[in-house]
């Protein structure tokens, strides 16, 4: 009986079990959200470091009040891009300090604060306390918090902090470019376990026509963030190491107020990356935690070889050190969700086809201790296009372009350069003029019948400037002294070559090495890395199980050992004194190199129409490689400008072995030479068939992305004096005089030296030489004059400078505006004797050209000077 009243009991719940479960939904639907309900609604969950809520325009936060207690590091990158400016996919953004930030909660706000790490002190001291007197981080947001969460955390809107133009991307796509709110997205957002990654669609609006955009008013560009938490200091075991300035490395820089070695507080970490062994008691030991890259699959498949041979290139440096496979480098599989280039987990070889022919290392480092966190190459396709229509024509503004150690960033500020981890290499963007100067070699010279690369030219190429890029994701700065290891005829050596490299270090801007006479060829690029490299990686990376300071210092000290010289980007601007630092140059005597290139092109360019266009060709082909070849010969001369005042620069320090002084006069020989050999190349008429321009025409199309030139037809006149010009700007600058005049009294007593009388007496006697008499013959005509238009031109331009110094001083020395004044006496004499002569019957040209000049420089003469400029 009881047994049956629970089952009738049973029965009936069951059967008003539907009529409950009802009652209990509309109950729920009639309890009204919670305010964090409604604020999620609809929104999609992504849950990792950080809990996100989001749709296409907003973005929740869910903070945990640990979360509340840590440290970020946020870095911004493009991940697409329009190939405009900097604009470029794979682009790390913000090239300062990396940003590390925290938050603050207060009952109905949190702030999100940037950190201030440049300043510190020990702990509990009164330098501590002055430290947090003097200097303060910098809060950037005020964030309402909408209400707090379940779980006792807050939920906050951070749409704000990413959805605007802080990072001045559109001021980088063209002026009046602005962000576009209305139309900007989030197009990816994912978190793992120790970071998240941000990706928005932002929208930028201007008026500007681009070529690579439908539409300037909606420019769309994919600007990422990685925000990754921190961990305390020495928690993952990284030791920061203390940087040398005989060794190339970037560094962080910090001002600790309790350091006292330094008189300016500044400790300088280098940066690296954290490299273990995983047992130290054995000899060869694989790391800990090996630096890991990933080639992405839009390398192209014939290549990755190569670049995988780079990578592997350097762990020859590490096996020395006893770590084994340092360096580990896998293709993209493709079948990783999880894979994301942008992920501060993931280092990346990325292939571009941007057109802005560059590559790029840039790491991301913990600003407190230099350690490197992520590291990712950008590499774009246009380094491979050796024949481009801008060889075709040669604008006057981009003559100064060609000038040893050129660079837009050392143009606009000589005091500028490179920032740490994320120095601008122009390495690659430069190759590609080089990789067209080859193309036209080759062609030229009968080794490629239809203007392609040699196969082994191109691997070579690239592994060699792979290798360039890793080095910078691995810590390492340029060292433009590199290229002055070995002779020209060491370097075609292919035996020692292919054991020890050809230049000391792949962190140079090497040109290629290529031959006229082909039996003697060698490498065209280094293809292992150099002593230096090995030098610079034991620095970096050695594990060093007793007194640090003590075995870096012994490292350092070898510094004034062959192969081991290091100069770098703010050793090596267009002004600067060594001529043995360059970009672009090789072998130990950079004049050497300047006859051999002088050599290659002077013999190629009477062949280039006939070798380089078939029948049924248009001559454009010829135009460029014409281009190149002119170009390069006024390049190569130009390094023989920078010899007059010159001054080899060293780094090492008192006591260490092999030790140079800090500066040593470039001897006055190799001055003279220099000099004389400015004299017969750039300051002579060119020796050209001028019927030959009559072959060299432009592409003619008339559309975007082609360069439309101003002149059909070849201005010969006008090329040749844009480059004399810049190589008078050089031998006639105010620093150079300066420096001559400086090292006459840096001498010694018994030194032959090589003075500011000699060099203006050298620059006025070979630039108007034919003042002093034509010799034997007595008559000219207006076809062949006493001074060729070249020279004519050349002269004018000379006058003009030389004037300049008189009236004004141009930043020169008191003597040079003296000496230049005698010069230009003189110069007055001899022209008045030319035209004075009866027995001389002298061309219109020269006749007109002397009455002209001669009053010119009464005019400079008779002037009234301005004092301001002078000393």
């Amino acid at each position: 009986m009881r047994r049956i009243c629970v089952s009738l009991a049973a029965l009936l719940l069951l059967a008003g079990l539907p009529h409950f479960a009802a009652a209990q939904d509309e109950a729920k639907a009639d309890k009204p959200k919670s305010k964090f309900e409604q604020a999620i609604d609809k929104k999609k969950k992504i849950e990792g470091m950080w809990t996100i809520y989001h749709d296409d325009q907003q973005l929740l936060v869910e903070f945990p009040n640990d979360a509340l207690r840590k440290e970020y590091i946020v870095i911004p990158s493009i991940a697409r891009g329009i190939s405009q400016g900097m604009v470029l996919g794979g682009m790390s953004w913000g090239f300062g300090d990396d940003v590390i930030w925290a938050f603050r909660k207060t009952d109905e706000k949190l702030f999100v604060i940037q950190r201030n790490v440049r300043f510190r002190a020990k702990p509990k001291t009164p330098e501590a306390t002055a430290v947090n007197l003097a200097y303060s981080d910098s809060i950037l947001y005020s964030l309402p918090i909408q209400t707090k969460t379940p779980s006792g955390g807050i939920l906050v809107d951070m749409t704000q902090v990413f959805m605007n133009d802080e990072l001045k991307i559109g001021s980088e796509i063209g002026p009046g470019f602005r962000f576009a709110q209305d139309r900007s997205t989030w197009s990816k957002v994912k978190a793992f376990e120790e970071n998240v990654e941000l990706q928005i669609n932002a929208v930028y609006s201007g008026q500007m026509q681009l070529d690579t955009v439908p539409n300037p008013k909606g420019v769309q560009v994919g600007v990422h963030y990685s925000i990754s938490v921190l961990p305390p200091v020495g928690q993952n075991g990284y030791k920061p190491r203390v940087a040398d300035d005989r060794v190339g490395y970037f560094v962080t820089a910090i001002k600790d107020f309790s350091e006292q070695d330094d008189p300016d507080h500044f400790v300088r970490y280098i940066n690296r990356w954290n490299l273990q062994k995983e047992d130290d008691s054995i000899d060869l030991s694989p790391p800990k935690k090996p630096i890991k890259f990933y080639i992405e699959n839009t390398v192209p498949v014939h290549l990755r070889p190569t670049v995988m041979a780079a990578f592997l290139e350097w762990n020859k440096a590490f096996e020395k050190l006893g770590i084994y496979g340092a360096i580990q480098v896998e293709q993209e599989s493709g079948k990783n969700e999880d894979f994301d280039p942008e992920n501060i987990h993931y280092n990346t070889f990325r292939w571009m086809t941007a057109d802005a022919g560059f590559a790029m290392g840039p790491s991301r480092v913990d600003p407190r201790t230099g350690e490197i966190l992520d590291a990712d190459i950008i590499f774009d396709a246009s380094f491979l296009d050796s024949w481009s229509q801008q060889w075709e024509t040669f604008r006057r503004e981009e003559a100064q372009q060609l000038m040893p150690n050129w660079s837009p960033i050392t143009a606009d500020d000589p005091h500028a350069h490179g920032h740490r981890h994320s120095e601008s290499c122009t390495y690659c963007r430069d190759l590609q003029q080089q990789q067209g100067v080859a193309a036209a070699f080759f062609m030229a010279m009968g080794a490629s019948a239809d203007g392609n690369l040699p196969k082994e030219f191109v691997h070579q190429g690239l592994k060699e400037v792979v290798m360039h890029e890793i080095g910078h994701t691995l810590g390492l700065r340029h060292n433009f002294k590199a290229s002055a290891w070995k002779s020209l005829d060491d370097i075609n050596d292919r035996e020692e070559g292919s054991n020890e490299g050809i230049v000391a270090s792949v962190m140079d801007y090497a040109p290629p090495n290529i031959c006229l006479d082909r039996e003697t060829q060698g490498l065209y690029y280094s293809q292992t890395i150099g002593p230096y490299d090995y030098w610079a990686i034991e620095y970096g990376y050695k594990p060093i199980s007793g007194k640090e300071s003590e075995e870096l210092k012994k490292i350092a000290s070898r510094s004034g050992e062959p192969g081991l010289l290091y100069a770098t980007d703010e050793d090596t601007r267009s002004f600067d004194a060594d001529p043995l630092s360059n970009r672009f140059d090789l072998g130990k005597d950079p004049l050497e190199f300047v006859r051999r290139q002088m050599e290659l092109t002077t013999k190629l360019m009477p062949d280039v129409v006939e070798k380089t266009v078939k029948d049924g060709e248009g001559y454009q082909r010829a135009r460029q490689a014409f281009g190149l070849l002119f170009r390069e010969y006024w390049r190569s001369v130009a390094f023989a400008s920078r010899f007059p005042g010159g001054v080899e620069i060293h780094r090492a320090h008192k006591g260490d072995e092999n030790a140079p002084a800090p500066f040593q006069i470039i001897p006055a020989e190799k001055q003279r030479e220099a000099m004389l050999l400015l004299a017969e190349s750039a300051f002579a008429a060119p020796e050209l068939d001028g019927s030959q321009l009559n072959y060299l025409a432009v592409s003619r199309w008339n559309h975007w992305g082609v360069r439309d030139p101003i002149r059909l037809d070849y201005p010969i006149h006008e090329d040749v004096l844009s480059l004399q010009e810049a190589i008078l700007s050089r031998v006639l600058n105010g620093m150079t005089l300066d420096r001559i005049l400086d090292n006459e009294f840096k001498a010694g007593d018994e030194e032959d030296v090589y003075t500011l009388a000699e060099h203006l007496k050298i620059v006025t006697d070979s630039i108007f030489s034919e003042w002093k008499g034509p010799g034997e013959e007595t008559e000219f005509s207006n076809q062949d004059p006493l001074i060729a238009s070249f020279r004519r031109n050349l002269q004018r331009s000379a006058l003009r400078r030389l004037g300049t110094i008189v009236t004004h001083g141009s930043g020169a020395p008191a003597d040079a505006r003296t000496l230049t004044r005698m010069h230009l006496i003189s110069l007055k004499k001899e022209g008045e004797r030319l035209l004075d002569n009866d027995d001389l019957k002298l061309d219109d040209y020269t006749k007109a050209h002397l009455l002209d000049s001669t009053a010119r420089i009464q005019a400079v003469l008779d002037a009234q000077v301005s004092l301001s400029g002078l000393n």
